[in-house]
Parts: C-alpha cells; structure tokens; sequence
C-alpha cells in the first residue's frame, strides 16, 4: 500500500517539476521575446535617427554643394566683371554693389554652427507652427540654447535689406514683377507691399511672413486664445491695432497688424504687466482676431454708442412721453370739436391742410428751380480729372451692405472693379449677415483681391442696413467711405471725381452726393415712373436744395463721407430703417454741407409692385422716424437750423410722408362730387378755400408731372452731350401716367404709417436682381491693373 503511494507519489512529483519547469521555461520565452522587441524597437529608433542624421548631413551637403555652386557662379561672375572691366573704354558705374552671399535661414545656421540640434529645431519649429512668434526666442524658453549664445547669430541675421530686393531674393517674385510694381506706386503712390498684393503678384500671407522678418518680428500661429482677463482694453487694441493671441508663462503673443513702435510695445506692456512679443497677421487675420476678441464691444458700438452718446439724435424709442402726450391731447381737442361742431372742425382741418399743401407746392417748386441751375452742381471736365496727380488720392473705403443678394455679387464686383482708382488704395468691405450662408460660401469659394474684406456681421437687433455699415466702419481705413448697393453701376471716375469735389469745396464739407438713376428704365411702367421720380429728385431737387442751402436727405447709396466727420457724429443710426435722410439733417446740425456731383450711380429700378411698396414703404417709415426724432424739441431745432433750414425741414421731411397719406381723402372726395354731387362737399370749401383749391389741384398737379419731364428730359439732355444713349426722349410721355403713380405711394404710406406703430425697426427686405444685366463677370481671375 505504502510502495503504492510512494509510485504514485513519484510521477506527481515529477509531473510537478514538469509544469514548473514548463511554465518557467515560458516565462523566460516570453521574457526574451520582450527584450527582442525592445531590441527591434530600439533598432527601428537608431533607424529613424539614423535617417533623420542622415537626412540632415544630405540636405547639409546639399546646401553646402548649393553654396559652393553659387560661389563658384559668384567668382565666375566676378571674372567676367573684371574681364571686362580691364577692356579698354570701360568706365565703372558708381552704383555698382558687392554681390552677397545668400544667407542660410535661421534654423538651419543654428543647426550648421552646433547651436541647436535638429531634434532640438524640429520640436521649436512645431512650436512655433501652433502659436507663432520669432524661432529664436522659442529656442531659448524651451531651454534650448542660453539667449547670449543666440544672440550674435540673430544680430547677423537682422539686417534684411529693403522689402523689394528681399522678395525677389528669395524668389517670392521675379525682378520684373519688382519693376512693374515700382512703375506703378512712382505713378500713383501707395506702399509697395498693398501694390504687389493688388497686382496679384503675391498672396497677403507670403508677404507678410517677408515683412516679419525683414522687421524681426514672428508671424501667427495656428491656435489662438482669446481671454476676457488678457485681452487688452478696447479703445487701446484699437489704438495700436493689437490684440492678445496667446499666454506663455512669461510673456504674451500679441498680434499686430503693423510694427509697433517702442513706446507703443512699452505701454502694451504696462497695461499687461508682462513681456508683449508681436506677431504680424495680415488684415484679414486681424479682422478674424477682432470679432473673437472684441465681438460685444464691437456690436455695443455699432448699434448703441449714438443712443448712448446722442440719445436726442436717435430713433431706438419711436414716440417719447412729450410727443405722445401732445398727440393725446391734439387727439382729444379734434374729438371734442368735432363733437360740439363737427362741420367747422372739418373746415379748419381742411384750411390748414389746403395751406400746407399751397406751402409745400410751392417752396418745392422754388427748390427745383435753384435745381436747374448750372452751377448748382459741382461739375469737372474729363481734362481735369486726367491730371488728377494719383499719387495724392488717398485710401478710399467702399462699404457694400447686402443681404440674401447672391445673384448680384458677380455683377457687383465687376462694377467695382471698373473704377479707375489705383487699386492698391482702396478698402472695399462687404457687408454679409450671419444667416446669410449662400453670400459667405460663394465669397470664400472666390478668389477675391487683397483689397477686398468679407465681414460678417454677427446676428443682433436692430437688423437692419446702418447696423451692418456701422460695424464694417470701425475698423475701415480709408480718409473717405462710400456706400454703395449690391447692384450699384457707379461710373468709373466717381471716387476720383468725389476726391476733387472735396478738394474744390469749403473744409466743412463733409458729404459728396453722386447722382442717381435706373439702367433698367425701360423695363416696364413701373421703372419708367420710377426713373421719372429719381430723375428730378437728384438731377433738380436736391441740387436746388444744396443752393438753398437747408437740410438735405441724402440717397441711400453712393454718398460720400469725409471719415473723420462721420465718425464725430457717431455714423448712421441702426434704428432708423431710412438711415440717409437722418444723417443728412444731422451733418447740417452739427454745422456740416452736404454738395452734389456731377457724377451717376446706375441702380436697379423695382419692377414689380409689391417689391416696390416694400421698399417704398421703408423709406416713408424712416422719414416718419426722422421727422418725430428732430422734432422732439421744436424750439431746439429752431435754434439748430434757423429758420429756413427749419421750414426746409419741413418741405422736405414732413411732406414726404404726409402728401401720400392725405391725398386719398381728397381723392375720395373728387370722385364723390363728380360721380354724385354730394351736397356737403363744397360746404369744405368756403371762399378762397375753393379757388385755393382749385389751383393746387390744377396748378400744383401740373407743376409735380411737368417737374418729372423735366427731371428726365434734363437726364436726357445732359447724356446725348456726352454721347450716352441710355435714356430715349420716349421716356418722356410716360410722366404724363404720373397720377397713377401716386395711388402706388399713398398704399405705401398707408402701410409705413402702420408700421411705424406695431413694427418701427423693421427693416422690409427688397430683391435685387429681377432685371437683366450685362456684366457678368467677377474679379477672380485677373484684375485690371494702372490707374483703375
């Protein structure tokens, strides 16, 4: 039995040792299966690193094979030079340089001298991809190298050159490139890095990554971060055009849009409390940096400053207590009388309507008149403007507000690419709402000009036109801005003709008004009747206006500000939907002129109805809104405007809304006499009433249709003289349908009266584009260089 346990004992105990050993023997296998692949591992590692020395030691010969190769150019060079220098006739030119050796980049001269190693390079330079700054200075906080190692290097590598040689140096562009972009800034000036960029000869990132380092600076980064508690005050960001980019642990990345000067860089600091580094963005960087840093500040100011600043010049409240308390009352006393006696009541209300009509008629009639004269505009032969010196144009803002107008854009850009003005000096800003995605995808998907900047203006209430112009004015950089629309045709030598007019005028104008008009005219009735109304409003009325010299409501478009003015008075008001006329009464508030030019925007005519009453009805719910803003203080705007400019005032906005809406009653009132010959009709007009009345319904009547024939037939006039056919003297008839018209202007004055009450800050979009145009063309492949 024992011997039995014992044999059966033997073979568990050698079982035993078995599965020991078996699993020791596994362990070491896969022990030594862990040191080959840490092996293999640290065999593909000395691999890579082998590689990469190698690739290193290759490109080093590579460059020193380079340098030697042009060093051997160079002395060939030098040989011929002095092969021919020893012919006989030679005569040495004094401008003749010393050829220098190209340089080696930074990096790769860290690398060259033992500076750095090129791991050491390669983790400075991923660096300096994802937050930017100068590769030196991140060398030396990543503890790389001691600054005072560096510090000889960089001082050999500082001196760049001018910015010219330096491109064409580096092969950014070519010699002849050089030499044309030099041509053109002798003929019309401007800095040469704004003019190759315009010629298309350089993208804005390449030039500026030049410009950083022929002024030592760095460039951005990838990633940014935008801090409430490190961002730099508003009114100082926007002094020096800076902004905080990024936080290191010792200093901070501020992006610059130019160089700043000591003074300025030791200020930053003071204000920061540690080292500033500047980073050069180009402008469209910039823009991008501002909306993320400073987007509340920016919205608060394009749409409150005025009613903060001027809250008496502002519309944000459409009816103060005062006015609604004189209303109230006026209200009650019309009621009462007519209670106690409503037939006199009604001869009263009717007195004073007929003498405000005769007033009217008459002082609008009196304005057209000073229209026609000649000097009533300001005009410029074509020699003059072809010696206009370009070198002294300055930089000119144009603002382009749109909204849901793709099919436009094309059309607009080649209009603006028609104006002859040097292009390298212009600042053209289009305006696209946030929910606006087509706009923004069919700009991104363009390849604009340098000179063009795509905004797009946050979501925020008012929405309206002067918000989104307000917000694209602050950061703008031209002396003058002008306005135009998405379909806006204005000719070519306006901006040249505008700068002129301002040169010509006394220093308190501060606004040129172009002329407009319809390209579309002969569309349908419609445009006709409306080419008629814009013909005598800018080619007489306004004109006669400026002589008389009151207030003047300016167009909607190609109005021209000096940029100083405009922002003295806090710019347009975001709240008022016919921002143009209140701007113009308060230029001439604040003791500015207004003068009109003899130059034309060609704008699309609405053609059809309701497209127009909307947009027709906007206008006269913004001149509502102007006049109950002005005239919240009647005494006050005595005092502001005197008497004449008070009553033009008056003529001018007052009536515009009040015409429309008091003629339907008399309308009614005509056609109830000749269809039924109501007795109590006439009891409205007793005495001089009657004949008053006669004589505005057949004089006045007249006067406003023959005011139309004449405001188009001069258009006429003035384009067959200089050999324009866009109007035809078959125009002409069409005024005589003008009544009709006007019916069209009292539903829309219906409809802004309205409005004003249950929606004043709405802002009735109109579409664009229903006509046919015949410049289809964009300015992505190639832009027109010289003058224009």
């Amino acid at each position: 039995m024992d011997s039995n346990k014992q044999l059966k004992r033997k073979p568990f105990g050698r079982t035993l040792l078995g599965l020991r050993k078996s699993a020791t023997d596994r362990f070491i296998d896969e022990l030594e299966a862990q040191v080959r692949e840490k092996e293999e591992q640290l065999n593909r590692e000395r691999s890579r690193r082998q590689e990469r020395i190698g690739e290193l030691q290759a490109r080093a010969q590579q460059l020193k094979a380079q340098n030697e190769s042009k060093d051997r150019t160079v002395q060939q060079l030098l040989a011929v030079k002095m092969e021919l220098m020893e012919r006989p006739g030679f005569e040495p030119k004094l401008d003749d340089e010393p050829v220098d050796k190209p340089r080696l980049r930074l990096g790769d001269r860290l690398v060259a001298e033992g500076v750095v190693t090129p791991e050491q390079l390669e983790t400075a330079m991923e660096q300096q991809q994802k937050f930017g700054g100068r590769l030196g200075d991140i060398l030396v906080e990543l503890g790389f190298t001691p600054r005072e190692r560096i510090a000889p290097i960089l001082h050999q590598q500082g001196s760049k050159g001018r910015l010219g040689d330096m491109l064409v140096e580096t092969g950014a562009i070519s010699k002849d490139q050089l030499d044309r972009a030099l041509e053109f800034q002798r003929k019309s000036g401007g800095l040469l890095g704004d003019i190759l960029m315009s010629m298309r000869f350089i993208e804005p990132e390449k030039l500026y990554r030049h410009i950083a380092t022929q002024y030592n600076l760095g460039r951005i980064g990838s990633e940014y971060m935008f801090e409430e508690v490190n961002k730099l005050p508003e009114a100082m960001a926007r002094q020096y055009d800076a902004v905080v980019i990024h936080q290191d642990a010792n200093r901070y990345l501020v992006a610059v849009g130019h160089p700043l000067t000591d003074e300025a860089v030791v200020a930053i600091e003071n204000m920061l409390g540690m080292p500033v580094q500047q980073v050069l963005a180009t402008r469209e960087e910039m823009e991008y940096f501002w909306k993320e840093a400073y987007q509340s500040e920016l919205l608060r100011e394009s749409t409150q400053k005025l009613a903060d600043e001027q809250p008496q010049n502002s519309a944000h409240i459409t009816f103060t207590k005062p006015q609604l308390t004189v209303i109230g009352i006026c209200a009650f006393l019309v009621l009462l009388s007519l209670g106690l006696d409503w037939l006199h009541t009604l001869i009263v209300i009717n007195v004073a309507v007929q003498l405000f009509y005769f007033a009217m008629t008459l002082f609008k009639f009196m304005i057209i008149m000073y229209g026609t004269r000649d000097f009533a505009q300001i005009r410029f032969k074509q020699e003059e403007i072809d010696a206009i010196d370009e070198r002294t144009l300055p930089v000119y803002t144009i603002l382009v507000p749109m909204y849901k107008e793709s099919e436009v854009i094309p059309h607009l850009l080649h209009n603006i690419e028609q104006l002859d003005y040097p292009k390298a000096k212009l600042d053209v800003r289009l305006l696209i709402e946030q929910d606006d995605i087509e706009a923004q995808e069919i700009l991104q998907g363009m390849k604009l000009p340098p000179y063009y900047t795509t905004i797009v203006v946050p979501h925020s209430l008012p929405k309206t036109k002067p918000k989104a112009c307000n917000y694209g004015l602050i950061r703008a950089r031209g002396e003058y801005v002008v306005i135009y629309d998405a379909e806006d045709r204005p000719d070519p030598d306006q901006l040249k003709k505008v700068h002129a007019a301002f040169m010509r005028s006394p220093e308190n104008t501060a606004c040129i008004q172009a002329k407009l008009n319809y390209f579309n005219s002969d569309q349908n009735l419609l445009t006709r009747w409306f080419t008629h109304e814009y013909s005598m409003w800018f080619e007489l009325l306004l004109p006669g206006v400026m002589q008389l010299n009151i207030p003047i409501p300016l167009g909607g478009t190609s109005n021209h500000f000096k940029m100083s003015v405009l922002k003295e008075i806090n710019a347009w008001d975001p709240y008022n939907v016919t921002e143009d006329a209140d701007l113009g009464i308060r230029l001439y508030k604040s003791g500015y002129s207004t003068a009109i030019v003899d130059s034309r925007t060609w704008e699309e005519a609405n053609s059809r109805v309701g497209n127009w009453i909307r947009q027709r009805s906007r206008w006269i719910k913004g001149y509502m809104q102007t006049w109950l803003v002005h005239m919240r203080n009647p005494v006050r705007l005595w005092r502001e405007l005197g008497p004449k400019g008070f009553f033009g005032f008056q003529v001018m906005v007052l009536a515009t809304p009040m015409l429309p809406l008091l003629n339907p009653f008399y309308w009614i009132m005509l056609v109830l006499w000749y269809g039924w010959k109501l007795a109590w009709i006439p009891q409205f007009f007793p005495g001089l009433i009657y004949y008053l009345a006669a004589a505005e319904f057949l004089i006045g009547n007249f006067l406003f249709v023959f005011s139309n024939v004449a405001g188009v037939y001069w258009v006429i006039h003035d384009l067959e003289k200089r050999g324009d056919r866009t109007f035809s003297y078959g125009l002409v008839k069409y005024a005589l349908l003008t009544p009709i018209y006007w019916v069209l202007m009292s539903i829309a004055a219906v409809k802004a009266a309205w409005q004003l009450i249950t929606k004043p800050f709405y802002w009735e979009k109109t579409t664009h584009g229903l006509a046919k145009q015949n410049h289809p063309a964009a300015p992505g492949g190639g832009v027109s260089q010289g003058g224009g």
